[in-house]
């Protein structure tokens, strides 16, 4: 008998150790902040970042003035920031314990919850798992005769990627149409977060809200809540830091490719890398990720697609392209007035402040972006990539008391653009 109870306790504690072994720690990680004030510690800054490769960098050395921020390990400490300090370039530590930011985050979870019931909306009080946003987007039809279902495509591990559409009294395809996606980048759960806001308020506010009712009226929408869903669990189970695919890379021990350089637009060109241990890996070739090259034929499926969002996290950017190259497209005039008609209703909620600019200008030169294919591939000429909250102070541990201001200041922004490009088509 003791020695039953001794091998099942020790069976226990190997499934428990199993279990938690797999969970990735941030203890005593630091996230820094750099302001370069000169070229000269820029190109060092510069440097550093392809020097070090796998470096965590929040937000890259992009211009003089801009901010930089590194989350460092315990190990990586010291090291980068002796280096800073023999080149004379100061630094603040914006974060002290990742772990601990991570812990405070994700304590709210809805762990304790019952599992939502088809009758019953999304909570925005908690960032919720890829199960229950998975479940609440199958009980939509049955609730809202104006939404459907659609099936996208597939992730590496099987998972379906379904799309809302949302139409109202015109027919399908016989209006301009308009794309929305979160979560591309896995770590950034704000971007998910806000994007279900905006489909639970859309769904609700048709034949309720004037300015709701019209958009739909006027136009055909979908949306992919979660478009790395493989990602997006490893963030819960794993790595809540994660931030690439899960597809494994042939001949290196480091998984998963960046699919937002993934896309076949200038694929592999500056700004992006050609290390699979690298946040920005490029893939082994444009579209080699099956979930980003089942979406962009999807896209190309849609009749009138006239605009695109990609939602990501952070920084408050909204930028149209391109990110290729520090290059204006045909249509900056029209891009460049739709991004200041949702900034400045962005603005009038909560007085939060977003820039506008061209990608490649404002945040950084980026190749195989997923809006530089849909603006120069797929023609959608309203084309855009927008960081949402917030400037660096959680960065992408935004706690979940956040999510109900930025959908409540996002949802006005797309209301307002979408009007701007149905005014300029």
């Amino acid at each position: 008998m003791k020695l039953q109870a001794a091998t099942l306790l020790a069976a226990i504690v190997l499934v428990y150790s199993s279990h938690h072994v797999l969970a990735r720690t941030y203890e005593s990680y630091k996230v820094i902040r750099i302001t370069p004030n000169s070229d000269e510690q820029l190109q060092v800054l510069k440097k550093m970042k392809t020097d070090n490769d796998e470096l965590d960098f929040w937000k890259s050395p992009l211009s003089v003035g801009r901010v930089v921020d590194v989350n460092l390990s315990p190990q990586d400490f010291p090291r980068i920031t002796s280096f800073l300090k023999e080149h004379k370039i100061h630094y603040d530590v914006t974060i002290a314990d990742v772990q601990q930011l991570i812990h405070s985050v994700t304590r709210p979870h809805r762990a304790n919850h019952t599992r939502l019931s088809s009758s019953k909306a999304i909570d925005f009080s908690v960032y919720n798992k890829y199960e229950d946003i998975e479940e609440y987007v199958k009980s939509i039809p049955a609730q809202f005769s104006h939404a459907k279902l659609v099936e996208v495509g597939k992730t590496y591990e099987g998972r379906i990627l379904t799309a809302v559409h949302i139409s109202g009294t015109a027919g399908n395809g016989s209006k301009p149409a308009f794309w929305m996606d979160g979560g591309i980048h896995s770590r950034e759960w704000i971007s998910p977060a806000t994007v279900l806001y905006i489909l639970e308020k859309l769904l609700t506010g048709y034949g309720e809200h004037e300015e709701i009712t019209a958009l739909i009226d006027a136009m055909d929408i979908y949306i992919l809540p979660v478009f790395n869903a493989d990602g997006y669990v490893y963030t819960w189970d794993h790595d809540r830091l994660w931030r690439k695919t899960r597809e494994p890379n042939s001949g290196s021990v480091c998984v998963g490719t960046d699919p937002n350089r993934n896309w076949d637009w200038h694929w592999g060109e500056s700004g992006a890398s050609k290390n699979p241990c690298a946040e920005d890996f490029a893939g082994t070739r444009a579209f080699s990720q099956i979930s980003v090259k089942d979406v962009a034929d999807f896209l190309k499926t849609i009749p009138n697609l006239q605009i695109y969002i990609n939602f990501h996290s952070y920084s408050q950017l909204w930028m149209y392209p391109w990110a290729y190259a520090k290059e204006n497209t045909k249509d900056h005039v029209d891009q460049r007035g739709a991004a200041i008609a949702a900034v400045d209703a962005l603005r009038a909620v909560h007085r939060t402040v977003y820039e506008e600019g061209s990608i490649a200008e404002i945040i950084y030169v980026a190749s195989g972006s997923t809006a530089d294919w849909t603006y120069g591939a797929a023609d959608v000429k309203y084309s855009y990539g927008v960081e949402l909250r917030d400037k660096g102070r959680y960065g992408f541990l935004l706690p979940p008391a956040e999510i109900t201001p930025s959908g409540e200041e996002t949802l006005p922004a797309v209301i307002a653009l979408a009007d701007y490009a149905l005014k300029h088509p």
